[in-house]
């Protein structure tokens, strides 16, 4: 039985409501942010509607295209030992249950991913920063906020600059 009366459920909906629009509209500006960076970057701005490819170009606007490749390679090791290992990758109460002493592979290569893609994470924050003329301060708020970040570096006056990777 539904318990709530018609004033909860219209206040409900008008919260679900406006943060779904809210949600939309961010979505809508960081997309366009996206296409901004990408143009900074000298690179055309449609592709940063292509999935996959659009992530490769970020990691070659951040001088990490070999880095990208990395990654994908370990994503698909990892998820085949994980597979191999009937490890449960969507099912919490399965992974809380796993016996990761029966099975050290999925752990060892878990943790062997997780720390991977941390570091990897923060070399591309590093190094998008840096090309966008951004200091300390920018890259600790795009580990945390990136995606107001990506609006700042692309609403904003960052200026791109692949040289700055070598400095």
């Amino acid at each position: 039985m539904n318990n709530l009366t018609n004033g909860e459920a219209a206040a409900a909906g008008m919260v679900i409501g406006g943060t779904l629009t809210f949600a939309i509209i961010f979505y809508i500006f960081t997309v366009i942010a996206g296409w901004k960076i990408f143009e900074k970057a000298g690179e055309k701005g449609w592709k940063a509607l292509i999935p996959v490819y659009n992530i490769y170009l970020l990691y070659k606007i951040a001088g990490m295209k070999n880095w990208f490749w990395a990654e994908i390679i370990i994503t698909i090791v990892y998820s085949i030992i994980a597979a191999t290992q009937n490890f449960n990758f969507n099912d919490s109460k399965a992974i809380e249950s796993y016996d990761f002493g029966a099975h050290p592979i999925v752990l060892i290569s878990t943790l062997v991913y997780m720390i991977f893609t941390i570091v990897i994470e923060i070399k591309y924050i590093i190094n998008t920063s840096k090309v966008f003329g951004k200091g300390v301060g920018f890259m600790i708020a795009m580990f945390f906020f990136p995606n107001i970040c990506w609006l700042i570096l692309g609403f904003g006056k960052a200026k791109y600059n692949a040289k700055a990777l070598n400095k």
